[in-house]
């Protein structure tokens, strides 16, 4: 029988994950900007491109993803209380602890950046050194 994890425990691995996983990726590409120096190459540049486009794009992401988990908790929050006001007309779903609800917020937010930052990993771990 498998057992489920918990949101926390899930939130927990995946902060170890990302804290895994940007030292790395930071320091490669600090390296990779000391070394470039002033003259970077394509590659250099286009790696540096990618770097300020991931981190935008895993900001956006992260908001979206937790504007929609507020949305949905919005949602079952007003549900729940209509059916306690027209029982006959509306059903009331369960609405999560708030420890909860803010441990799925976090996870929400924390899934984009720590999967750009384990990807980046995976690919600077296998790439050689431009120079």
């Amino acid at each position: 029988m498998t057992r489920r994890r918990s949101a926390a425990r899930a939130l927990g691995t995946q902060l170890v994950e990302l804290g895994t996983a940007a030292p790395f990726v930071i320091s490669h590409r600090m390296a990779r900007m000391a070394t470039a120096g002033p003259n970077p190459s394509a590659r250099d540049r286009r790696e540096f491109a990618l770097m300020s486009n991931e981190k935008v794009a895993a900001a956006w992401e992260s908001w979206r993803a937790m504007a929609g988990y507020a949305v949905t908790l919005n949602t079952t929050a007003t549900q729940a209380a209509l059916a306690f006001w027209m029982p006959w007309a509306f059903t009331a779903k369960p609405l999560p602890s708030p420890e909860d609800a803010v441990v799925d917020m976090a996870s929400a937010g924390m899934k984009p950046y720590r999967r750009i930052t384990v990807a980046n990993q995976r690919r600077l771990s296998k790439r050689k050194p431009s120079r």
